[in-house]
């Protein structure tokens, strides 16, 4: 399996679909290049780049950084691994073990990625919102929208009043339904998707907890909610935006329902406990 990146090239990926033109070629030049950036000046990377200097800054700034030096003191502390298996190297000629053992790696490698870029303190906070909820709404789109019923489904044996809504129109109708001690949970991987947002907007003028899962930090989604939830994924050559797992979206969904669940274990027994033995009459 391919070594994970430190945690600042994770990072710099995940923001890069929300930088301008010219601070998107630094960061590109940084992920193709990222032992040679750690031995470059900052006029070195700029040319490289073919970028001026202040842009160099500025991508810097974004990343949390005070300056280029800082940037290149925490990648060379981190130890930049560079990838063993490139992630457009899934081809037609593959044969079907080698397909699947690649696509696994991706998986893997997602979720290790996300690891590094979740921040736990935002985790507590959903925990300690879901668990004081009256209601969650989970919401989402598109190929998103497994992720809200799943969610909404888990959340339900763990005691939770839950209901997700996958239609444009109930969701902003639902939303605006919503209280003070309820939660709006989110799903929007690109972080622009603008029904979603107007759906965060009238759950928060109703006075509802709003948590957002995102891919793109940067975006006015994670800038609108209450608690943002930032995961990583990978796109390849048969894995883009549309057709990319949401497979950190669930691991998120599921570390949540653990905590919540271990933390009300009487509310997660008296749920759980008659809906199990209700399915068992179901098998043969």
């Amino acid at each position: 399996m391919a070594a994970s990146k430190a945690d600042v090239l994770i990072k710099l990926e995940n923001l890069l679909r929300s930088l301008n033109n010219a601070e998107k070629k630094t960061a590109q030049f940084i992920l193709d290049n990222p032992e040679k950036v750690v031995e470059m000046s900052i006029s070195e990377l700029a040319e490289g780049s073919n970028v001026s200097e202040s842009t160099v800054f500025r991508l810097c700034r974004v990343l949390d950084y005070p300056g280029f030096r800082s940037f290149k003191i925490s990648m060379a502390r981190q130890g930049v691994i560079p990838e063993t298996l490139p992630l457009e190297s899934v081809h037609p000629a593959d044969d079907i073990e080698t397909m699947t053992q690649k696509v696994f790696s991706i998986t893997i490698q997602c979720l290790q990625e996300t690891l590094l870029t979740l921040d736990f303190a935002e985790m507590e906070r959903a925990c300690q919102a879901l668990r004081n909820a009256a209601k969650v709404l989970f919401i989402a789109l598109s190929v998103s929208r497994a992720s809200a019923i799943i969610a909404a489904d888990k959340f339900s044996f763990a005691g939770l009043d839950t209901t997700a809504e996958t239609d444009i129109h109930f969701q902003i109708m639902r939303a605006s339904l919503l209280r003070a001690g309820d939660v709006l949970f989110a799903f929007s991987r690109s972080g622009d998707t603008k029904d979603l947002i107007e759906c965060v907007q009238a759950a928060k003028a109703a006075g509802a907890t709003v948590i957002g899962v995102t891919n793109n930090p940067r975006s006015f989604f994670a800038k609108t909610v209450d608690i943002k939830l930032v995961v990583k994924s990978k796109e390849t050559r048969f894995r883009n935006d549309l057709l990319a797992s949401r497979v950190e979206h669930l691991a998120v969904v599921d570390a949540l329902f653990t905590a919540v669940a271990s933390r009300e274990p009487t509310r997660f027994e008296a749920r759980y406990k008659p809906m199990h033995e209700a399915a068992l009459t179901k098998q043969i």
